[in-house]
Order: C-alpha cells, then structure tokens, then sequence
C-alpha cells in the first residue's frame, strides 16, 4: 500500500526530460516580447548587467526584506591586491499587523529600523549607496525601480501591488528627514544569492533559492531579452519559476497530494512548481543547464538546502546535463551581501564607464568639428591647385593629364597593370563599344616579395616585367604589343598622361632609385632588358583614377573617385582654370589630391589624440599622411590597440591584466574591427578573437567594450572621411555656379567594402555636411585595373579621333 502512494512521486529520467523540454519552452515564452504576458514563467529583466570582478571597494548599505524578518547591513568591500569584504547587519522583525496593514505603514517602520541602524553605527549623517533585495515578484524598468507585481510569503500588504517600492522607501526616509541614502540597485534574495557567490568565484552566473520558497535567476544574452531594447551583453534574468505549471503544465505529473496542499494553500493554482517542490525539482534546473549549456562551459549553482536535497540534485543535474562542467557553491551570507555587491558593481561599472568615456570623448567628433574639417580641407585644396601655393601645400592636388571620363565608345584589347600594395596584377581587358557595349577581363595576381620591395628599383621592375611575361605566355599572347595602362598607386608628379614621377614611397615600399624618377621609364628600361616583347605605354595613374575611370563607364555622373583601404585617397574632375600648374584653361581634368597627407602641417592637430600620436611616433614615416592614420585600413588597428593598452593599464580592462601577444605592433588587425563590429557577430565570437591575442580570461564586459572601442574609432575615421569628401563635391558644386549638384562617387578599397558600418557613416556624413550635394555612391566591382584600362582606352580613341 505505501508502495501504490509513493510510485507517483517517482519520476524516471525520461519523465524528467521531458519537463526539462516543457520548461524551456516556457522559458522561451517568458523572453518573447509577445509571448511574455500568458507565460508561467515571467523571466523578469532585472537590469543587473555584470557579475563582480573582484576590484570593487568601498562601503555599502543593503537591506534584505523576504520574509517575517529583515536584515540592515553594512558591508565593507576593499581591493587591496586582496578581495575582502567585512560586515555588520542587525535582524529586525516585522509585526503581524504590518505584513497585512497599509504599504505606508511597512515602509515607515522599515525605514524606522534602518535609522537605528544608522544610528548604532555612527554613521547617519553619512549618504551611503544602498542595495535593496526585495524578494517578491516585481517588474523592473530600470536597476532603481522596481514595481511590486504581486506579494507572497504571507504578506498583504494594502497599496503596494502596482507600485515602485524604491520610491515608497524613499519616501518614507523623506518623510522622516533625519538621514539620506543613495538607493542604486532593487533585486531579488535569487539574484542576491549570485551576485554574493559571484564575488567569490567569477564562473557564477546562476542563483539558486530552495528554502520557503524557490527561484533561481541567470546571466541571459540581451539578445535574447526582447523586453529590454538593446542586444549587446548580458542581463540578469529572475525566473520567478515558482509559476510553472500554473498553466497546467505539470498536471499530469501532479498527485492527489499536491492538490491536496494547492486547495489549502493562500492561492490555489498558484506557485504549483514551489508547492512540487521535492528532490524532483531538479527537473528544472536540466531545463535550464540545457537551455544555457550553448553559453557555458562552467557554471555555478547556488542554494542553501540540505545536504541530502543538495547531493540529490548535484547528481541529477549532471546527469542530465552531461555536456555542462556544473559546479555548486553554497551561499554562506546571504542574500543581503548580494545586494551590496550589486551595488558595488553598480558603482564600479559606472566609474569606470565615466574613466572610459573621459578617453573615447577624444575621438568623438562634433557636427562643428567635422565642418571645421571640411573648411581645413577647402582650403587645402585650394592652396593645392594654385602654382604660387602649391609647393606648401599638403594636399598636393596632382594634374593626372586624364582629361575625360568614357563614353561609351572606347573599343579594344588593352593590358594593365595594378601596383599599390604587396600583390599586384596583370589584367588583359577586352573593351566592346556600341549598344552592347562590354568589358571583359582576364587577370592574374602576383605577390611582390619583400626584398623586392625593400631592394633597388631594378630589382622592383625586373620582377614586375617577369610576371607580365609569365601573364602573357599564360594568356597565349607570348611577344604580343599592346597599349598599357599603368595603375601606380603611390604619389607622383604628372607633365603628361604617359609620365609620373613618383614623390615617396608609401605602404611599406623603400626599394631604391625611384623616388624622383619617372616610373613609365622605370617600366620600358626594365622590359628592354628582357628583350622579349614590347609595350605601348599609353597612361600611369592611381588607384584611386582608375577607380573613378571604372565606375564613370557604367555612370556618366561618375566624376570623384575614393579609395579607402590600406590607404585612402581621392580625385575628381577641376575645372582647367583651376589647375594652374597646367597651361590653358578649357575643359577638365582628374586631379589626383593625395589628401593622405592632410594634416602633415597641423591642421589636424586639435583632433589628433595620444593614441594617433602613439601611432604615428612608431610608423613608417613618422609625420607624414596624418589623415590618413586617422582614416585607413593600414593603421585603424593599431589606434584601437593602443586604446586597449590604455584601458587596461588603467584596470579598466580584462582586469587590468596586459597579454604579451596585445603588447605587439600590428597584433590587432583592421580586419578585426570588422569582425567585431558586425551585427552577426555574437559576443562570444568576439571573445574568441580576444583569445587569440591572449586575453584567455576576457569576459563578456571586456567584449562589449572592446566592441565599442571598435566602433568608436571607426566612427571617427568614416566622419573625417565624409568630412574630406564634403569638401571635395561642394568644391565642384561651387566650381559649377550650381545651387545644386547631381555626382555619383566611385568608391573602392576594403575598409570601405566590407567594414559594416563604414560605409553608412561616411554616406550621412557627406549629406549631413554637404546638404545642396546630391551624391551617389557606386561601389568598383572590378579593381582599379580595369580603370586603368578603360583610361587607356579613352586616350587610344581622343588620340584616333586626333589623327582622323
């Protein structure tokens, strides 16, 4: 007979498992914005955002109300190179009459209690930070607020249900006006239970309560919390689980006892979960280690419970959660020190935000900043164009002898070189005018070793002649003579199409005997060495032409050209009148402004931060192409480390614990800040990145902030952009006498392309500065290669229109 009553309250593995899958399902109910109302389980946004890091410190007062008594707190916390925390509380209890009597009436007298508390400590004329653990169903809106959504454990208070209990406790204190506290946090005895054991053992991210009642709380992803906006991090999620199964959910598992218990309990068909509360409530939590098993690979459980409950549910969970390296650590505190460390947190969280805002201001720009930096650029651009100014100018503005976009007409076989970093390509493009107008491309890429780079100019162009060879043997064109375009991505000085005397070397290049030289020399002496085949040499350009030249073949608006990459840089289309380093003054003509060098005299100055200058100092070229350094793929990488650096010599980062790997030059690539601040990404994806530099031990606040270091710092570079490209189309808008002006900008480069916000900020930036510029933005699909061949191809139909 006693076997016939107890076989009901046993539950094998497959039962358990299966309302392991119920209660995620209600836990997934719970985080839905639409779902949440009719869920069991509530999964409540507690708007606590970060476990403890162990650099806390200082003095904190906590009050913990959850039952018939309440406990006042003052807790030390101090972090000298040793986590310690020292307390005093004092029990009050509260009367019978006051549990079931007006709210007014039980926040008084709680706020009658804290003062003797106060008092007792010498301490009343002292506003301490106060944690509030409040162990009710609550919904809170913000980490101060808290409203009151029904009570339990016996109390009735009337008035409260409905309302804030921070501002009902702050009123109280008001209305005696014999001291002030700073009330910061409101949370739960299950959070408080985390949070205290978090301080001990940095793996807690879940609470456990099994005592009068039950509750447990966990770290959940913000992207999964659609009743809080934001998707970044993590928040605390109170379960409030005691409601499962008041849905029916756990009928079927229900026994005549239990309704028994439900019938004379203060509510019926309420807390069904709680009132099952047996050794089978382990069955929950496998719903939850399954539901976090995807995010942890340890976590802690708390409770307080007996040791024979306790070792019950330690072996039930890992069994099954097999995949979860579970742990259990039993809260000896309470949940009063809890609250105090919430608040600890809290006040930790927001110092060090105001430190690490105080840095990253720097590198926020204002709307005024940005149109004082399009003004510097004008001008600029301006002492640029003209002869008497030039020379002193730091945006060069380099007549490019290209003297028209195409039209359509261009039809031929041309070959191309593109050379602007350590590969570069042979491109054979076959251009068809007409109204089925085409151009189709073969090409081959080709590494430039380092000493190639570092050697003699000879040693540079005999490699360069070699793979052209090997291009046209590969093509089956071996000893063919074609016109040529050169794309050569370097600053040069241009007296005609087919010439360029390069100025400096940039990216990394030093090979010698070419600065001051003309590269298309360079090219035709380095293929008469070979004495294999010859070339017609038509134009030298950049990349940044070649790129206008690709777009303005399939939009005639196309006159700028932008590439933002490893470097950046831009041209456009001047008014011949304009260019006065050029004789005559009808038409256009591409100038080439080399305006990474921006800067180089002070103009961007007061907008350059320690860190460009840390990045600066140990470049290359020290001084030079400050814009650049601002903006470019090339060195975007290096100001985020440097900021990381900073942080975290400041504690303000992975606990101010510095890996050797981040300590390196060049460590922390541009392509990182891509990854990090795309919107697929995950945090702990970002975490992973932040491992292979060594930071084994970054945790999810350590990934937000370097995610908004990331973007912070990419902000900044597509702003000045934008900033320097508003000046460029208001120029040619003003150059035109137009109110208002229609231009499409062709735009290459791989901070451009694949950064996922670059783009956007720099697009808003240019309308936001350049309000009566009507600009497009058309991306280069084919290279700037295939810009060198069509301008090739431009100078082979003026030069046969010449001739004819």
């Amino acid at each position: 007979k006693v076997d016939k009553y107890l076989y009901h309250l046993r539950l094998s593995d497959e039962n358990l498992m299966d309302v392991s899958v119920r209660f995620r399902r209600e836990m997934d109910k719970g985080l839905g914005r639409d779902s949440s109302p009719t869920a069991a389980v509530k999964m409540l946004p507690t708007f606590v955002r970060s476990t403890p890091d162990g650099t806390e410190k200082g003095d904190f007062l906590a009050l913990d109300l959850g039952g018939t008594n309440f406990r006042v707190l003052l807790v030390k916390v101090s972090d000298n190179g040793k986590q310690k925390v020292e307390m005093e509380n004092q029990i009050y209890a509260i009367p019978e009459e006051l549990m079931r009597g007006s709210g007014s009436e039980l926040f008084d007298h709680i706020a009658e209690c804290l003062a003797n508390f106060l008092e007792k400590l010498g301490i009343k004329n002292q506003k301490l930070p106060l944690g509030f653990t409040f162990s009710f169903p609550c919904q809170q809106t913000k980490l101060d607020e808290s409203i009151l959504v029904s009570w339990t454990k016996g109390f009735k208070s009337h008035g409260v249900e409905g309302r804030d209990v921070v501002s009902l406790l702050r009123k109280a204190i008001k209305k005696r006006g014999d001291f002030d506290i700073d009330i910061v946090a409101v949370i739960n005895d299950t959070v408080g239970t985390m949070m205290t054991c978090g301080y001990d053992d940095h793996h807690c991210e879940i609470g456990l309560i099994v005592g009068t009642g039950t509750n447990a709380c966990y770290m959940e992803e913000m992207r999964h919390l659609e009743l809080v906006e934001g998707d970044e991090g993590r928040m605390c999620v109170n379960m409030e689980w005691g409601a499962f199964g008041d849905d029916g959910a756990l009928d079927d598992l229900r026994t005549d006892f239990d309704r028994e218990i439900d019938a004379g309990s203060l509510n019926p068909v309420k807390e069904s979960a709680t009132q099952y509360f047996t050794p089978h409530l382990l069955f929950f939590w496998g719903g939850l280690c399954c539901f976090h098993s995807s995010l942890l690979s340890s976590c802690i459980i708390l409770c307080r419970s007996s040791p024979r409950f306790a070792r019950r549910l330690h072996k039930m969970v890992r069994r099954l959660v097999p995949d979860c390296d579970v742990r259990f650590l039993r809260s000896e505190d309470g949940s009063g020190k809890g609250a105090a460390m919430v608040t600890a947190v809290a006040y930790r969280l927001a110092t060090q935000h105001a430190e690490r805002q105080r840095v990253l201001d720097a590198l926020r720009l204002s709307r005024e900043q940005l149109l004082e930096v399009k003004r510097r650029m004008g001008e600029e651009i301006n002492r640029g164009l003209a002869k008497e100014s030039h020379d002193q100018a730091t945006v060069k503005m380099l007549p490019t002898y290209v003297r028209s976009t195409p039209d359509g007409t261009e039809h031929g076989d041309f070959l191309a070189l593109d050379l602007g970093g350590t590969n570069f390509r042979v491109l054979l493009v076959r251009v068809r005018g007409g109204k089925r107008r085409s151009v189709e491309m073969h090409n081959k890429i080709y590494a430039i070793p380092q000493e190639a780079m570092q050697g003699t100019g000879e040693e540079l162009f005999d490699h360069i002649v070699h793979c052209i060879a090997d291009f046209l043997e590969y093509m089956g064109m071996k000893g063919a003579s074609l016109p040529l375009g050169f794309t050569f991505s370097f600053p040069c000085h241009q007296n005609k199409l087919d010439q360029g005397i390069l100025l400096k070397w940039t990216k990394g290049f030093k090979a010698t005997g070419c600065e001051g030289e003309d590269v298309v020399s360079l090219l035709k002496d380095a293929i008469h060495r070979r004495e294999e085949f010859d070339l017609d040499v038509v134009a030298v350009v950049n990349d940044t032409v070649g790129t206008m030249m690709t777009c303005g073949y399939e939009d005639p608006l196309c006159e700028v050209g932008l590439i933002v990459g490893t470097g950046t840089n831009a041209c456009y289309m001047e008014e011949m009148q304009n260019v006065e380093l050029v004789e005559g003054d009808e038409g256009r003509m591409c100038v080439n402004m080399e305006w990474g060098a921006f800067g180089d005299h002070g103009e961007l100055d007061d907008f350059s931060t320690e860190f460009d200058r840390a990045v600066d100092d140990c470049a290359n070229n020290p001084g030079k192409q400050r814009y650049e350094k601002m903006i470019s793929g090339m060195y975007l990488g290096e100001i985020v480390r440097n900021i990381l650096l900073e942080f975290t010599a400041k504690g303000l980062l992975f606990r101010g614990k510095l890996s050797e790997r981040l300590k390196t030059r060049g460590i922390f690539e541009t392509k990182f800040l891509s990854q990090i601040e795309s919107d697929r990404l995950a945090l702990r994806q970002v975490r992973s990145i932040l491992q292979h530099l060594g930071l084994t031990s970054s945790t999810c606040d350590d990934s937000i902030l370097v995610k908004e270091v990331c973007s912070v710092v990419a902000r900044r570079a597509a702003q000045l952009c934008g900033a320097g490209l508003a000046a460029v189309v208001d120029k040619i808008r003003q150059n035109r006498n137009l109110s208002e002006l229609k231009i499409t900008v062709g735009v290459d480069g791989t901070l451009y392309k694949l950064h996922p916000h670059f783009s956007s900020i720099m697009h808003e930036t240019v309308r936001d500065l350049a309000p009566q510029c009507e600009v497009t933005f058309l991306q280069s699909e084919d290279g700037s290669g295939k810009g060198a061949a069509l301008i090739t191809a431009v100078a082979c139909r003026i030069r046969d229109a010449g001739q004819r």
